[in-house]
């Protein structure tokens, strides 16, 4: 029986949102080294726990307004590669330190449409992460302004472009499902 006064407990922690990715690689620690370079993650103190073999079982980091939770994978286990979605204010500085620290480019970084520059890498750890910086505030929902931009020669072109790099990013990636 709950007492009268009693504080109604948030069903989601704060700062984090109802859905939280969840990184599992051979190194929680080197790709959290990745993240902090690229997209300036910070690691949420006091959130990594280890267990006795020294393996990270837990640790979150931060990166804008998200939260993102990872551990090592085990001796035996398949690899589990991501598809991310990640912001920035500096597209061409995150896919340029993303490239220097051994990631693939699979999208060129590529305007859209909707206000958006957009690029993909793969990471070293086998997460396909998709590179995003609004450059453009624009409403895609109004029809017309929608039909208009996206009807465009560049733009077709454009999406027809990421549309076959990822095409082939699937297929890349296949490399460390194998």
């Amino acid at each position: 029986m709950k007492a009268k006064n009693s504080s109604r407990i948030n069903t989601i922690p704060d700062s984090y949102t109802a859905v939280t990715p969840w990184l599992i690689s051979e190194s929680s620690e080197k790709l959290i080294t990745f993240m902090e370079a690229v997209f300036g993650a910070e690691e949420v103190p006091n959130s990594k726990i280890k267990n006795e073999e020294g393996v990270v079982i837990h640790v979150v980091v931060k990166i804008g307004d998200a939260m993102v939770m990872l551990f090592d994978s085990r001796e035996g286990w398949n690899p589990t590669p991501s598809f991310l979605n990640v912001y920035v204010d500096d597209i061409e500085k995150s896919y340029e330190k993303a490239l220097d620290l051994g990631s693939k480019s699979v999208t060129d970084i590529t305007s859209l449409w909707f206000g958006e520059k957009v690029c993909r890498i793969l990471d070293p750890f086998g997460n396909l992460w998709w590179i995003n910086e609004r450059v453009e505030n624009i409403d895609p929902t109004d029809p017309k302004e929608a039909q208009k931009r996206s009807s465009t020669p560049e733009a077709i072109k454009n999406v027809e472009y990421i549309q076959k790099s990822l095409n082939e990013a699937m297929r890349i990636q296949q490399e460390f499902l194998a």
